[in-house]
């Protein structure tokens, strides 16, 4: 064990789920809870603290890392809003407001190009871009989609298609024009309550929270399923980890290694 920090004596409302970001020797995460929380990058060698952000509570998608115009930033969802903030120093860059019904902020951002995809419960799939106009750190929308939306399950990009599985028709996969926000196709409706999305080359994995395991070929004009397992004997709520011909997959009371 190479370092340890105590655990904040409160959490968010529904539990942890945000995962840290590791970056140019820094391990990023969102720690405290509902109301109050702070932004916390540690050094990845020592465990000390590098910086703190404290303006809002976290959520629970998870931090990822962008430049734009020169200045690397940590771009994270918080209890009431999207921020933006120095990778170096934590200074706040931008924000913008964002709620979600039962306040549950839950996916984490997408870096497509140089334009960042967010969704939330309800709330459709944006995409902006993060620019400095006048010395100001500011964002304006690229598109905007309402056909679809993310709850708890982050989409993935795909040869310009962002793919994913919006909470709307009791679970219904879908894709979407990454560059414009065009809907491309959405699946028959009751597909399940929640997929972890995990995509390897031009193939997609969808672990649907029944344990089934669905290997498919995104297209245009549809997904294209290649195989079907049951890998689990319980739900499947974690998303599964692929490690070259290795996929980790955990239920509610084991861990399980599959190869291929």
């Amino acid at each position: 064990q190479l370092w340890q920090k105590p655990a904040s004596p409160v959490g968010p409302l529904y539990g942890t789920a945000m995962s840290p970001l590791a970056d140019r020797g820094l391990v990023i995460v969102h720690v405290g809870g509902h109301n109050q929380g702070a932004l916390t990058a540690f050094d990845a060698t020592t465990g000390d603290v590098k910086w703190r952000w404290t303006g809002d509570g976290p959520a629970y998608g998870s931090p990822i890392a962008a430049e734009f115009d020169g200045t690397r930033q940590v771009i994270v969802f918080t209890q009431e809003n999207l921020v933006g903030v120095s990778a170096a120093t934590g200074e706040l860059l931008w924000k913008r407001p964002f709620t979600t019904r039962s306040t549950q902020n839950t996916i984490t951002p997408i870096l497509y190009g140089q334009t960042v995809i967010v969704s939330g419960l309800e709330k459709g799939v944006t995409a902006f871009k993060v620019m400095k106009r006048d010395g100001q750190w500011t964002t304006d929308n690229v598109w905007d989609n309402q056909d679809v939306s993310l709850y708890m399950t982050n989409g993935v990009i795909v040869r310009d298609m962002l793919v994913g599985m919006s909470h709307r028709n009791s679970g219904q996969f879908f894709a979407l024009d990454a560059k414009t926000g065009k809907t491309l196709w959405t699946s028959a409706p009751r597909q399940a309550t929640n997929a972890a999305i995990v995509r390897a080359g031009d193939v997609v994995f969808l672990l649907k929270d029944d344990a089934e395991l669905i290997v498919a070929k995104p297209s245009a004009s549809g997904l294209d399923p290649v195989k079907r397992y049951t890998v689990a004997d319980s739900a499947t709520w974690a998303a599964p980890t692929v490690a070259g011909n290795r996929m980790f997959v955990k239920d509610t009371s084991a861990l399980a290694l599959w190869t291929w």
